[in-house]
Formats: C-alpha cells, sequence, structure tokens
C-alpha cells in the first residue's frame, strides 16, 4: 500500500487520490486498506514520515563518517541529502513538495528539523568562529528552506544540474562557511 499510494500521491496529488485507487493499485481490497490505514492522510502520514525517517538516518550516517570538522560535516549532510532525494525523488516530493501540508488535518506538518545545524552553528558562534550578531535559528531555517526549495527545483529536471555541482553550490552558501 506504501508503495501504491507513493505512486499515486506523486502522479496525481494526494486530492485526486482516494483510499480505493490507493487499494486497487496496490491489488487489495479496500477493507484491507482500512484495517492498516484510517484513510489516505494517514497512508501519506506514514510515507512521510519514512521518508523523513531515511533522509534523517542518511544525514546522521554522513556526518559521522565526516570527523570534527564543521564544513566537512556540512558537505558530506548535504551530499547525502542531495543523493537521497536523486535515489528517492517521488517520496522527496510528497514529503516536501506540494503533498506536504495535504496531511496537516491530521496532524503537525512533516519537516526536517533545523535544530541540527543551529545547534552547529551556535558552536561556531560561542568559538567565535561566527559574527555574534547572526541570528543562528533563522540562519539554519533559511538555509533548509532553501535547501528543500533547490532539491525539488532540482528533481523537476535532474539536468539542470550535476549532483556534485549542486553539492558544492549548496555548500558555499551554507552559513557554516560565513565561519572564520
Amino acid at each position: 500500500m506504501l508503495a501504491a499510494g507513493l505512486h499515486l500521491f506523486a502522479r496525481h496529488g494526494c486530492e485526486a487520490v482516494n483510499s480505493n485507487r490507493i487499494a486497487r493499485r496496490a491489488g487489495l481490497g479496500i477493507g484491507t486498506f482500512y484495517s492498516h490505514f484510517t484513510d489516505k492522510y494517514a497512508l501519506l502520514r506514514e510515507i512521510q514520515l519514512r521518508t523523513l525517517a531515511g533522509l534523517q538516518s542518511a544525514r546522521t550516517k554522513a556526518v559521522a563518517d565526516a570527523g570534527p570538522d564543521p564544513r566537512e560535516q556540512v558537505r558530506r549532510a548535504i551530499a547525502a541529502a542531495v543523493r537521497f532525494a536523486q535515489l528517492h525523488p517521488a517520496a522527496y516530493r510528497v514529503t516536501f513538495g506540494r503533498e506536504r501540508l495535504a496531511a496537516k488535518p491530521r496532524g503537525p506538518v512533516v519537516s526536517e528539523s533545523s535544530r541540527p545545524t543551529a545547534v552547529t552553528l551556535r558552536a561556531l558562534q560561542q568559538a567565535g568562529r561566527l559574527p555574534a550578531e547572526l541570528d543562528v535559528d533563522l540562519a539554519a531555517r533559511a538555509y533548509l528552506a532553501m535547501e528543500v526549495g533547490t532539491l525539488l527545483w532540482w528533481l523537476e529536471d535532474p539536468r539542470r544540474a550535476n549532483a556534485d555541482g549542486l553539492v558544492d553550490t549548496l555548500g558555499r552558501m551554507h552559513p557554516v562557511e560565513m565561519s572564520r
């Protein structure tokens, strides 16, 4: 059902899809759908939560493998996000694109937290490597919004940029690059 729902949501949008259509695509009866999910929004939320968990896991592993240099951690986290989006374009679009708000009536909007970036920036700021007047929470949130928007733009037509160029450009635009 997850694969069927993802396919249909990515192709037609949440509002154009119903639980009967998802069940048929999965080769199941409608009763089976409802034994697992209360409605299509619950299925959408599950897809989004799994996608977010996969992305966070990829970033966490990349940062752990990077060593102590914040710039290298950022570069690897960005590369992990680009790779994840490249490998799972439909899931990324459904989770962070136009379908992002579709499940909102059933709970909070699923989004990646800017907290890890803010923590890194705050540590650099406390070490005197970032300007004291920088609002690290705002910088982290602004960067993440820009990264997500750029990846969604790229997924529309991956010929617009190669993955390495995307990682390099996003890395240059990350607030950690302001560190001295």
